[in-house]
């Protein structure tokens, strides 16, 4: 009897203690790897972000060396053309660069660009590059002032307009100066912040069978992080469910309404974190989508 107690005892884990180990083990393992992916795609999306702010920079040095112009123009949502003088001849060329796979700007929005002029300025007070993960769960920008000044994940305010005195020219100061260089200087007002942001036109998508969807205004400028809230109205002349989509940094209020035929309901829009750039928000209905392009901004 008491061999046949020993035997019991060394019978080793039941089926179910088993079952039980294999399930927490796969719950384990389960969130590992959603941490490492997330990982993963946080460090190619900061990785991506730091190379497009490199050669942003090299840019602007390009530009102000050969006193010409040098640019950057995204020509789709994950490559970008770099047109400098990369070698360091004299002539510029355009060298194409690719974000890292599952990085993007967000889709159907405006595909950024900037330009350089020979003092190493833009006409824009802040021109801003923003992206994502192709899920959409991780953020990261871009910013340059008109100044040239590149930051990545950080603000860049617009200075202050201050005054200027005229200067005499019989004090030393050569009153013409002459710089040597191309002839494509562009000398067109830097930081021009006499852009109001107005709203965009009505925009009207046809579909099938005659019906229209409006969307009003197409383009508007919210402030980031909620501090201020966008209205969209959309119009049908046919009955239907019309359902609202953005990136993940704005938020739909509601994310969708039953729309009589002509008749309007009105969308709010909302920006919920600190990226700021220009984002395309599409209303579809059975009939055709519509898109509306909301700014965020400081």
């Amino acid at each position: 009897m008491e061999r046949l107690n020993n035997a019991r005892g060394e019978a080793g884990f039941t089926a179910l203690q088993l079952i039980i180990v294999v399930a927490i083990v796969g719950v384990i393992s389960a969130f590992t790897v959603i941490n490492i992916r997330a990982s993963r795609e946080s460090i190619a999306l900061q990785n991506s972000v730091r190379v497009l702010a490199g050669y942003i920079e090299k840019a602007r040095l390009d530009a102000v060396r050969r006193h010409d112009t040098s640019s950057i123009v995204f020509t789709s949502n994950n490559s970008y053309n770099a047109r400098m003088d990369f070698d360091g001849t004299g002539t510029p060329y355009t060298r194409t660069i690719s974000l890292q796979p599952g990085i993007e700007i967000p889709a159907g929005s405006p595909l950024p660009s900037i330009s350089f002029n020979w003092r190493g300025r833009t006409s824009a007070c802040t021109n801003t590059f923003a992206f994502q993960n192709a899920s959409g769960g991780i953020q990261s920008w871009v910013d340059v002032s008109d100044a040239g000044d590149v930051t990545v994940n950080s603000d860049v305010d617009v200075l202050p307009n201050v005054s200027y005195a005229p200067v005499n020219g019989s004090t030393g100061i050569a009153p013409v100066t002459v710089v040597t260089g191309a002839s494509t200087h562009n000398n067109t007002l830097d930081c021009d912040t006499t852009t109001t942001g107005a709203a965009g036109p009505p925009v009207t998508g046809n579909g099938s069978g005659g019906c229209k969807l409006t969307v009003n205004p197409s383009s508007i400028t919210i402030k980031k992080n909620g501090g201020s809230t966008g209205s969209i109205v959309l119009s049908s002349n046919s009955s239907g469910t019309v359902s609202a989509s953005g990136p993940t940094n704005l938020t739909l209020s509601p994310s969708y309404q039953v729309i009589s035929a002509s008749s309007s309901a009105t969308f709010s829009v909302t920006s919920n974190n600190r990226t700021r750039g220009t984002f395309a928000v599409n209303f579809a209905s059975p009939c055709t989508t519509v898109t509306s392009l909301v700014k965020v901004v400081n």
